[in-house]
């Protein structure tokens, strides 16, 4: 349950008096508006209420009535998807996909289908991709493998789409991706493998689905037991394809997460905590620490950013990279507002907005006239529901699941992804560069602030499985003319923020 009883019995009145959204239509602003009343910093979107749609008390109305369509989607007398498994005539790369809101993902099926032209690639059963996961509500039952489409397991979908179809086109290998993802969760306790609900008797685990399933007290209506609620899911996906006969190889993890720890701790507390759960990943996918990494979700905040670089350099084995781009920065100056998936922060003076990336792929449709710097402007679908839902649209969900799969190739392949990086990787042509020493982020100046000690930053990597200390050459990445990052877009700025959240 997402809120107690006692919170939604005392507002349940406003909500049923309340101006009505249409049929299945979520009103996130306003259940972001009543947990931030009641102090609850989880809860940005109806994509972050878990377990309490099913209720058969005034809390469950009142969630079917504000988080309509994801109430639906959680309903559990939905029919569950039947497995179609991949051939066994070609080892399938299977890729691990987890973390908080941005991850489940809001974009919708349904404006993915009505765009033919623009993504024809995307619609129906992609060739060459599948899916490994849970029809909605996630429960034990419910676990499902077919081949990957936007509409087949609920009404919206999250990175998972263009990211297999990039890589399938890229590299010609069949690809699965395997995801697990709750909105609103952290690193430092829900999905820590050592806090207690995410710990399981390990010495008389037979290593099995089905033992952890009748004995390591699974529950998928808990924010507390991620860890072991993916690995789980982790062994559902192992058994499914060896009882089939599928030969696999575990490819990589795409890790979306960051904005629920904010407050927690500092950079240190942060990355320490992340690299702790991709550690356990890597330990239960059995990988030997070899199986490469690719980060995001630090949006405009600077601990968020210096705690994943952080991560990346002390994580056993290493082979791990964080990717963000340059929408926006923030100086860290003082302000009473904190950006968020529901907070806009208008005119926060430490808030400076790239308009760079809005010229080159298009604006939001709800982004106000007033502000566009352009007489004619493209349209891109960025925003769920500018501005009180920052989660990303279709076409905005399409480009962070591109630029993540451009980031794998790039960083841990060989092969020359240099025209695709050239013609639409945000994370290239608008890099979040570190700020030299001395210097804020400012209008024109897009780069984040790195809080590391002096004697961390500059170590790539310390620990690469081995106990050893490593420090490989930063120069070795892939570098792009920088005359091509941009175009020269990315010094018109605003102070107005609006931020493209990966949480």
């Amino acid at each position: 349950m997402i809120l107690s009883h006692l919170i939604f019995s005392a507002l349940a009145c406003v909500f049923l008096t309340a101006s009505r959204v249409s049929a299945c239509v979520d009103d996130d602003e306003r259940i972001a508006q009543l947990a931030a009343q009641q102090g609850r910093d989880d809860i940005s979107a109806c994509v972050d209420v878990l377990g309490g749609c099913s209720l058969p008390n005034q809390l469950g109305q009142v969630l079917r009535q504000v988080c309509c369509q994801t109430c639906a989607d959680n309903d559990a007398g939905n029919s569950g998807v039947e497995t179609s498994l991949p051939g066994t005539e070609e080892t399938i790369q299977v890729y691990l996909l987890g973390g908080q809101s941005e991850c489940v993902g809001q974009a919708e099926a349904t404006d993915l289908d009505a765009d033919s032209q623009g993504y024809p690639e995307l619609q129906g059963d992609i060739p060459g991709v599948w899916f490994a996961g849970y029809a909605s509500p996630a429960s034990t039952s419910r676990f499902f493998i077919a081949p990957m489409n936007a509409g087949t397991d609920r009404s919206m979908f999250g990175p998972e789409i263009s990211f297999g179809e990039r890589i399938y086109d890229v590299t010609g290998k069949r690809t699965l991706v395997m995801k697990y993802c709750v909105g609103g969760t952290n690193v430092f306790s829900q999905w820590n493998p050592e806090q207690q609900d995410n710990m399981w008797d390990t010495s008389a685990d037979d290593g099995t689905a089905q033992w952890m399933a009748e004995n390591a007290g699974l529950n998928f209506n808990s924010k507390n037991h991620l860890f072991k609620n993916m690995v789980y899911t982790i062994r559902r996906t192992k058994e499914a394809l060896t009882s089939g006969g599928v030969p696999y190889e575990w490819a990589g993890i795409v890790w979306v997460q960051g904005q629920s720890d904010l407050g927690a701790g500092d950079w240190k507390f942060f990355g320490e905590n992340t690299a702790r759960v991709w550690n356990g990943f890597r330990q239960h996918i059995g990988s030997n620490d070899d199986v490469p990494i690719i980060d995001t979700g630090s949006t405009t905040h600077n601990q968020l950013k210096s705690g994943k670089e952080y991560a990346t350099q002390i994580v056993k084995g290493c082979k791990a990279k964080n990717v963000e781009f340059a929408l926006a920065s923030n100086e860290d100056t003082s302000s009473d507002c904190i950006p968020g998936p529901g907070t806009l922060c208008p005119d926060a003076p430490n808030l400076h907005l790239n308009l760079g990336p809005f010229l080159y792929y298009g604006y939001d449709p709800a982004f106000p006239d007033a502000q566009k710097n352009c007489q004619v402007c493209d349209e891109f679908h960025w925003y769920r529901r500018y501005p009180t839902n920052l989660h990303s649209a279709y076409e905005g969900m399409i480009l962070k699941g591109r630029m993540l799969a451009n980031a794998f190739l790039r960083e841990f392949s060989n092969i020359d992804t240099t025209t695709i990086i050239i013609e639409e990787d945000p994370a290239i042509r608008f890099p979040w560069n570190r700020c030299p020493d001395g210097t804020l982020p400012s209008a024109g100046n897009f780069c984040w602030i790195d809080y590391r000690d002096g004697s961390v930053m500059n170590e790539p990597c310390t620990n690469d499985g081995s106990g050893n200390t490593s420090s490989p050459d930063e120069s070795s990445s892939t570098v792009v003319d920088s005359t091509m990052m941009g175009q020269g877009l990315g010094m018109i700025s605003v102070t107005v923020i609006v931020l493209f959240f990966v949480i």
